[in-house]
């Protein structure tokens, strides 16, 4: 009789293992997304903001957030790195390869939170930018941008919160998307 015992536990976990092994489900884990506006700056407009502001209104209420930007080194690009580099051990290197490059800097990017910010609504977005003496060096506003829900566990699973991504350029315009 234990003999039977035995083997019949293995059994039941092989039959088990077999029964889920043709089940496909997404597995959505406890990830979220912040619900608010993502805003890149240019660099050279970037550099003249101490303070700024992000007013979101909808259906008669709004939310006035602090903007905080932000710049992130860039990692110096390097033979030993590969990610950063694609340069490989038997290529030749022309003299124009190895001119410096000038590439467009990298955007200055904020977050402002609006924990109820909601999802698929007309939102209006009014973004103030001051420098260190307090005069304004950017005040643009956009009368309509929809907040999307993110998606941080894929399609299949619940939706984070809703975001809205805003792009300033160089000359101060105010793009959504």
């Amino acid at each position: 009789m234990r003999r039977n015992i035995g083997l019949a536990v293995p059994l039941a976990a092989l039959a088990l293992l077999t029964a889920c092994g043709g089940y496909t489900q997404d597995i959505c884990t406890l990830i979220d997304t912040p619900a608010g506006f993502r805003v890149e700056v240019h660099p050279e407009l970037a550099n003249s903001v101490a303070d700024a502001t992000l007013t979101a209104c909808w259906d008669g209420t709004c939310r006035k957030r602090t903007l905080q930007l932000d710049t992130w080194p860039e990692e110096p690009a390097t033979p030993g790195n590969p990610v950063m580099t694609t340069e490989s051990a038997t290529a030749t290197e022309t003299p124009a390869a190895r001119a410096p490059q000038n590439p467009e800097p990298s955007p200055w990017s904020g977050f402002a939170e609006i924990r109820d910010l909601p999802s698929r609504k007309p939102i209006q977005v009014t973004l103030i930018f001051k420098n260190q003496r307090g005069a304004t060096v950017l005040d643009r506003q956009i009368s309509t941008t929809t907040p999307q829900p993110t998606y941080p566990n894929g399609r299949n699973c619940s939706p984070g919160g809703s975001q809205v991504r805003l792009t300033v350029t160089r000359e101060g315009t105010l793009i959504p998307g």
